[in-house]
């Protein structure tokens, strides 16, 4: 048994005796804590008296159906996850229950395992959200469970232990320093120092005084002996941030210090050995720099023995929730203020947004956010994400190239045109486009449609 889905605590409400029984059973042979409720009332007051991770309940019970128990029960603890089951009569409020603040609903019959296949996705969140508050190493903060971000961590794993040159490619805001960091913390000369510099940010003569060092009186304004970065990295890690925007004569003697693993300080004779580990990022094309004749090819092959590609984030927006749940523990700490709970119908709105600025534009938002929200709730009323933010004036616009998102678009569009044909009525749409009710409601919300968009061609 998973000792840590022992420690993830579900109770289910529902008034039918053998439904309520067998989701229980077969939640614990799951491994989950699971605790049950005969109606609502019964599961306020457990609510109330013990501690839980997620709510499932039925809508139609007596005493207290389960939208008043869900709405009194959000209220009180803003942070418990709901799942609505509810049958195809109701499930209009099941898609109501979503937008204030639920999770999931599900509809009557239903086989269990989408009921498990639902909870799983949710306790894979919290389970990474504990990951993230108990880690405090950088290589365990690679955030995300999508398949690429899995792959990016065997990766770590592996170039880690060597000492070859590692080029991480990439689009600003990505992550790139902190995958540097993780493989440096991973490796053999983990307890040496790891020394970053960006070579974009420096003058072609400040940056090579930075790498080399300097001698005293080598410059004016040279009143001491320097100790380079390359010095300073001997017997640890030089990450070299932005190196395609390096000047081509530092490029040169950037691949004479790589291939003699020695240099010269600035107005120095002496030459100094470093054994330094050399990572290297950019956000450019290195492939064409190298046919445009502004990045040397051999230099290319000597920094690109491991390369590393890390992703856009709207490239693996199942990431998006546990970078969410990161950054709100960091900025939180930092403003010394308690984490918010963020609604579930604002975390899909962030989640559908494209973040051309990636997790950097994603960390601003939540600074920014953090700033203004109340009651310690992100909810629709204080953000609207309909108009989508500009991209920072650094990032040039990208060409739309991502699948998945034309495929919505498209998607997006049948269904309108479809509630259009039929006038809104949801059974027919749904038969139209040989969907499930159920599923026909659950993109209505997903993808944002509003009933002004089709009722004007049903009047």
């Amino acid at each position: 048994m998973n000792a840590l889905k022992n420690n993830y605590h579900i109770l289910v409400v529902e008034d039918n005796e053998s439904l309520r029984e067998g989701i229980v059973a077969t939640l614990k042979k799951e491994g989950y804590f699971v605790g049950s409720a005969v109606d609502g009332e019964q599961g306020l007051k457990k609510c109330r008296s013990e501690s839980w991770n997620l709510l499932i309940t039925d809508i139609k019970m007596p005493k207290i159906d389960g939208i008043k128990l869900f709405k009194m029960v959000k209220s009180q603890f803003p942070a418990l996850d709901v799942i609505i089951i509810t049958a195809f009569a109701t499930v209009d409020i099941a898609v109501d229950a979503i937008k204030n603040g639920a999770e999931d609903f599900i509809t009557k019959p239903f086989p269990l395992a989408e009921l498990r296949s639902k909870i799983a996705s949710i306790y894979e969140r919290w389970d990474s959200r504990c990951k993230i508050t108990g880690s405090n190493t950088k290589s365990d903060l690679i955030i995300g469970n999508s398949d690429v971000i899995n792959k990016i961590r065997a990766l770590i794993q592996k170039v880690s232990t060597s000492n070859s040159p590692v080029l991480i490619t990439g689009e600003s805001g990505t992550g790139k320093e902190l995958v540097a960091q993780a493989i440096h913390q991973l490796s053999p000369n983990k307890t040496a120092s790891f020394i970053p510099v960006n070579c974009g940010a420096l003058t072609e003569s400040l940056l090579e005084s930075e790498l080399f060092g300097h001698e005293k009186g080598a410059f004016t304004g040279a009143v001491r002996t320097h100790a380079g970065k390359f010095e300073q990295a001997n017997e640890g890690t030089l990450f070299l941030d932005e190196i395609g925007d390096m000047s081509p004569t530092l490029q040169v003697k950037l691949l004479r210090v790589l291939q003699t693993k020695q240099f010269q300080r600035v107005g120095g004779e002496k030459f100094i050995e470093s054994n330094f580990r050399l990572i290297s990022a950019t956000n450019k094309d290195l492939q064409q720099a190298i046919d445009d004749k502004s990045f040397r090819s051999d230099l290319f092959y000597r920094i690109n023995v491991i390369p590393l590609h890390i992703p856009p984030l709207r490239q693996r927006k199942e990431d998006i929730p546990l970078l969410i749940d990161y950054i709100l523990q960091n900025k939180a700490q930092k403003l010394q203020r308690e984490i918010p709970h963020i609604q579930t119908s604002v975390l899909r709105k962030l989640q559908a947004y494209s973040w051309p600025g990636n997790i950097r534009e994603l960390e601003n938002f939540i600074e920014r956010a953090l700033v203004f929200i109340e009651d310690n709730l992100f909810t629709d009323e204080l953000f609207s994400f309909t108009e989508v933010p500009e991209s920072p004036e650094n990032t040039p616009p990208l060409p739309n190239r991502d699948l998945t998102e034309y495929i919505t678009k498209i998607e997006r569009e049948m269904i309108l045109n479809a509630l259009k044909d039929c006038r809104g009525v949801k059974q027919r749409t749904a038969d139209q486009l040989n969907i499930k009710t159920s599923t026909l409601y659950y993109k209505i919300e997903k993808y944002g449609i509003e009933e002004h968009e089709y009722e004007l061609s049903a009047s």
